[in-house]
């Protein structure tokens, strides 16, 4: 078996929006798929992934280990920068 972390999001609650970075170890074995998404956060917009494993369960990882990462490339993890003028904030 080989255990890697990764920083996944964690929903609190049911029907809730707040979410939260939860560190946990993945066994390599189990893991199915690694896709490369992007997660809407109320703050920010970020490179992540789409983790699915062998028990059919799935995860949002804003966080992989760098060996992996390596393989998919370092361009798809971090927050992505996004330049707006004025007129084209959001209203708050």
């Amino acid at each position: 078996m080989k255990f890697k972390k990764f920083t996944i999001l964690d929903i609190k609650g049911s029907g809730s929006s707040e979410t939260e970075e939860v560190e946990v170890l993945f066994n390599l074995d189990h893991i199915i798929s690694i896709k490369p998404i992007r997660i809407s956060r109320p703050d920010k917009l970020l490179n992540g992934f789409w983790i699915r494993t062998t028990n059919g369960k799935k995860y949002r990882a804003s966080k992989i280990p760098d060996e992996i990462l390596e393989v998919i490339g370092e361009k798809y993890q971090g927050a992505v920068s996004i330049s707006l003028d004025p007129d084209e904030q959001p209203f708050q």
